[in-house]
């Protein structure tokens, strides 16, 4: 990986790639594998995207791990399975591509494997008829290393701190180059095959959320707060159509991220600790995964709603009951986007063995109250009386927190909170055929312009445990190699847009 803060305008690139979270680096290292010269250019201070931020699970169907477990599975079983999670939405989805991710996500997880990550499980999630979910060690995080990895050696060259802002297109509208701001001002450049545009979603701008997600959903945090949408307009300018941009599979109740940075960021990413690290995730008792798993649970995590079923309260700032049946939707539309979970002691205490836990990582290990207690001192509080907790926790209104649980009686009381609003992703998208490649208003393909990840999801609606982090690597896996074998662009007009 060569990065570079200098103008590049008179260097071209077979493939450029926009934006380098896990799609746009599966997208680099799939071009460069195929012999293409690649550029990356993103607008972060650093690679990763929302990626870096995630669990690490992968969905996939037909893996080298489940024949290793003896489980037997195919694509049409993924594809029924898929289904049963949007089964309210299949009018809307993309039957196209769901059927690549399910042929090709396995092809995937082998390749990801072949470069140095090392996945655990797979794992069972219903309504999936077999275990399907793999889960990267110690982390997402762990694939954008790698990623990174290949990219180096590939001569993959990455420039952050660039912006695009517009594509350019022959006379016969092939996309050939794109403008991009960078720390020393605007540049030009030039793609000889193809630009692949792997820019996120529009969760983190509010003009689009405003304008296509209902009100809930559009009030809530962005958990990447870079997800500004910008590409999604620059790829209309070019004749890019858009799908699905009303849907959401949120907002969701999250905790904010703890201050301490986990250990899965700070280790090293060889392949040989990673794969001591399967073994342990595989064959140690519950008790030790939870030492290294622990600080990942409390770490941006989703409050479990079966702390309402079994007797805790959500209220807002000042204390005033919110609604527990729709708690994420709730919070979405107070003032500041922040509620508080209160409960009495004896629904504390059920919260610390199973089936109740406040968090957990699917088939990993799980975060019990005094986990929270011990390892989330800044969200988690305990105290005699409701005035003394009400203080702790930040609360303006201690008299309306004893009014909303009047009638409740409790040796102590146990509060966890600020819980937030929060928007993982957008399922809206550009609309891409089977090979990546953006669909224009003709129903033709722009050529030489491919999108993946959640730009590039196509009308694909995503609903489910390791089916997003699924998409967007094995997106990025076929765009890169069916962008790095198109010939190479001939100007056919002097003609540029």
């Amino acid at each position: 990986m060569t990065e570079f803060a200098g103008a590049i305008d008179s260097k071209s690139y077979d493939v450029i790639v926009v934006g380098a979270g896990g799609s746009g680096l599966a997208a680099a290292v799939s071009a460069a594998e195929s012999g293409a010269s690649v550029l990356v250019l993103e607008s972060q201070q650093r690679p990763g995207g929302t990626s870096r931020m995630a669990v690490g699970s992968i969905s996939a169907a037909g893996t080298h791990l489940q024949k290793q477990a003896g489980i037997v599975d195919n694509s049409n079983d993924f594809i029924t399975d898929m289904e049963l999670f949007t089964a309210d939405l299949l009018v809307h989805d993309n039957a196209n591509l769901r059927q690549v991710l399910a042929e090709q996500a396995s092809l995937t997880v082998d390749w990801l494997s072949q470069m140095g990550v090392v996945f655990v499980g797979p794992y069972a999630e219903p309504p999936h008829r077999v275990e399907r979910m793999h889960n990267a060690v110690p982390g997402a995080a762990s694939i954008v290393k790698r990623l990174l990895i290949a990219c180096q050696s590939l001569g993959v060259e990455i420039q952050t701190q660039s912006s695009v802002s517009q594509l350019h297109q022959y006379a016969d509208g092939r996309v050939h180059a794109l403008s991009f701001k960078s720390l020393d001002g605007m540049h030009r450049v030039s793609a000889r095959k193809a630009v692949i545009l792997a820019s996120g979603d529009f969760s983190a701008s509010k003009t689009m959320c405003s304008a296509h997600l209902p009100l809930e959903a559009s009030r809530a945090i962005p958990i990447n707060p870079t997800n500004t949408g910008e590409m999604f307009d620059v790829a209309c300018k070019v004749g890019a159509q858009t799908l699905n941009m009303q849907h959401v599979f949120g907002p969701q109740m999250r905790f904010p991220a703890g201050t301490s940075t986990h250990i899965a960021n700070k280790m090293p990413s060889w392949p040989w600790l990673n794969q001591f690290m399967a073994m342990f995730f595989e064959y140690a008792p519950p008790a030790l995964k939870k030492l290294l798993a622990k600080p990942m649970l409390m770490a941006h995590m989703s409050p479990s709603e079966q702390l309402f079923a079994q007797g805790a309260v959500l209220v807002d700032e000042n204390g005033q009951l919110l609604d527990n049946k729709s708690p994420a939707k709730s919070i979405a539309m107070t003032e500041s986007r922040r509620g508080f979970i209160v409960m009495p002691n004896h629904v504390a205490k059920k919260f610390n063995a199973l089936p109740y836990f406040i968090s957990t990582a699917p088939s990993i290990a799980y975060a019990f109250i005094d986990d929270y207690i011990s390892g989330r001192p800044d969200i988690t509080f305990k105290a005699k009386d409701l005035e003394t907790l009400s203080t702790s926790m930040g609360l303006s209104n201690a008299k309306g927190l004893r009014q909303s649980l009047s009638g409740i009686s409790a040796d102590y009381w146990v509060g966890l909170g600020p819980v937030q609003a929060m928007l993982t992703t957008t399922e809206g998208s550009i609309a891409i055929n089977s090979q990546c490649q953006v669909m224009g208003a003709t129903g033709q393909p722009i050529e030489s312009l491919y999108a993946v990840g959640c730009i590039g999801q196509g009308g694909l609606l995503l609903r489910g445990h390791g089916l997003h982090l699924a998409w967007a690597f094995t997106s990025g896996r076929i765009a890169g190699k069916y962008a790095a074998s198109q010939k190479l662009l001939k100007e056919t007009s002097h003609a540029t847009v």
